[in-house]
């Protein structure tokens, strides 16, 4: 079997469970692999430095925020994914350090179950509604302020229908495995990883109520920029910034892929 590994290597210093992560793939006879470009000076003599047409699972060591960067590996999206906990959260890494070996084995053995994650679709436009980006998210689309203070104001349609203007800080667009991330500390609620909804959560509004809102997932949701609001941002995952101007909009939708979970 051959594995993609994607580690944080400022939460595993020393490289004490790289090493033991390695060490247990080639004990089972697999092969671990690195891409060139992460940490070039770290060296095993068990780890071949390339990134392989084909794998079988790829495995992300440290917090979420690793898992989820782990998802630009090109041309792995459609591989499952592990996750060892090296984070203080790690509400999407399974695996222990002290139980590596264990589950290396369940993997070879094929002990596991796999889930299918929900991915959203973001279409980003213009004022003149041309498309000028795209991206794919696990966790979450956010509209959000940039490093101005100022408030923003953001028009929210659901299935073209006007639902509200909501100023503030920004609006989450989570899925349910999203809904652990950003949208909870917003005030969002927690959501089953495997049921098929959109949760839209304000950032901080400047109003008397803040709700999240609820949709299912075969829904679009529309977020636009008011004219007159404070520079924006679109965020993928926290890993993809992309510059939005004053009535410019993101549509958010199911995307056709999944994310395979071990």
């Amino acid at each position: 079997m051959r594995f993609a590994l994607y580690p944080n290597f400022r939460r595993d210093v020393g490289f004490e469970w790289t090493d033991q992560l390695i060490n247990a793939i080639a004990n089972r006879g697999g092969t671990a692999y690195l891409p060139p470009d992460l940490m070039p000076e770290y060296q095993h003599e068990h780890l071949r430095r390339e990134v392989p047409a084909e794998v079988d699972f790829v495995i992300s060591l440290g917090g979420d925020g690793t898992f989820l960067s782990s998802l630009g590996l090109p041309g792995m999206e459609q591989v499952p994914r592990v996750g060892v906990n090296l984070g203080s959260v790690g509400f999407l890494q399974e695996i222990m350090p002290v139980d590596i070996d264990k589950r290396v084995d369940d993997l070879f053995d094929g002990d596991y179950r796999l889930q299918q994650r929900a991915m959203f679709h973001a279409d980003c436009f213009d004022p003149a509604h041309n498309c000028y980006a795209k991206a794919e998210a696990l966790n979450d689309v956010i509209l959000t302020r940039r490093v101005s203070s100022n408030i923003v104001k953001i028009r929210l349609f659901i299935n073209g229908s006007r639902v509200e203007t909501v100023p503030g800080d920004g609006m989450i667009v989570a899925t349910p495995t999203g809904s652990t991330a950003y949208s909870l500390s917003c005030g969002g609620p927690i959501v089953h990883p495997e049921l098929d909804m959109m949760i839209i959560t304000p950032i901080c509004p400047h109003s008397l109520h803040n709700r999240s809102y609820i949709t299912d997932s075969a829904s679009v949701v529309r977020l636009e920029l008011i004219e007159g609001a404070a520079p924006a941002t679109i965020s993928i995952d926290g890993r993809i910034e992309i510059p939005v101007q004053q009535r410019g909009y993101v549509d958010v939708s199911r995307s056709k892929n999944s994310l395979k979970y071990v």
